[in-house]
């Protein structure tokens, strides 16, 4: 297959994703799913607020421009606090390779 003509069938091939910005409630999902994702890497409360500061970070800001710090610092603090029971049974592992194991994976 040539690289100029992708498969409309490859799992695999780049799809966008057009969202509202004219819609708070577009705002608000796009700001739960940055703000789960980040938070499932282990971001605390302090550094999931900078990826929405920080204007380099195009889709967090525009959700904190649409719907204001006050929203999204308790979206942030619900997602923390929800994810913190969970992340505290996380543990990982350095084995004598150099190589981690995560046990919550097995």
């Amino acid at each position: 297959m040539p690289f100029a003509d992708p498969d409309p069938t490859d799992p695999m091939t780049l799809v966008g994703v057009q969202v509202s910005t004219a819609d708070t409630g577009a705002a608000r999902d796009m700001a739960e799913c940055f703000i789960e994702e980040y938070a499932r890497l282990g971001f605390d409360e302090a550094r999931l607020w900078r990826l929405f500061t920080n204007a380099g970070f195009a889709g967090p800001n525009l959700a904190l421009k649409s719907l204001g710090p006050a929203v999204i610092r308790a979206m942030i603090a619900e997602h923390v606090r929800c994810r913190r029971r969970l992340a505290m049974g996380v543990a990982v592992e350095w084995t004598d390779r150099g190589t981690i194991r995560l046990p919550v994976l097995e």
